[in-house]
This record gives C-alpha cells, sequence and structure tokens, in this order.
C-alpha cells in the first residue's frame, strides 16, 4: 500500500471518510474531463490521486487493497476462463 499518499490523506482528512470519497468522486470527474479532452498528462495525474485516496480509504478500513485485490481477482479471471472455454 501506498503508505505516503496514506500519511497524506490522514493529515488532509483525518478519520472523515465521507470528506475523503466526496474528494474521490470529485478526481474521478477529473478523469472523466481528461479524457473528453484527450489529455493524457491530466488524466494520468488524477488517476493517481484516486489510486491514493482508495488506499486512503482501504487503510480506514484496514483492508490490505493490494492483497485483495490479488485474491478477487484471480478468482474472478479463473471464472473468465473458465466460461471462455464452454
Amino acid at each position: 500500500m501506498s503508505s505516503i499518499a496514506v500519511e497524506y490523506y490522514d493529515k488532509k482528512f483525518g478519520d472523515d471518510r465521507s470528506a475523503a470519497f466526496i474528494h474521490l468522486v470529485r478526481e474521478i470527474g477529473e478523469i472523466a474531463f481528461a479524457m473528453e479532452k484527450n489529455n493524457v498528462e491530466h488524466a494520468k495525474m488524477e488517476i493517481t490521486e484516486s489510486a491514493a485516496l482508495l488506499y486512503y480509504l482501504a487503510s480506514k478500513y484496514n483492508l490490505n487493497l493490494d492483497a485483495n485485490m490479488k485474491i478477487v481477482y484471480s478468482k474472478k479471471l479463473d471464472m473468465l476462463k473458465s466460461a471462455q472455454k464452454a
């Protein structure tokens, strides 16, 4: 997990998950805006900020996001591969 991003958002939001989520939604909107304008560098920055906010929110729920994604998506990938063989 990106500890520097979690530290930054801990200082910015403390335990205010709602404020962090609202900020995340705004960042998602910025990704859409960057894509609309075909501004790759802006999109990269907003994706980075969105991912950092997700790491922060995961930390508030004591969730190891990387490990959980590996577990969840390994299963999903296996199911998808099985379905494609059928």
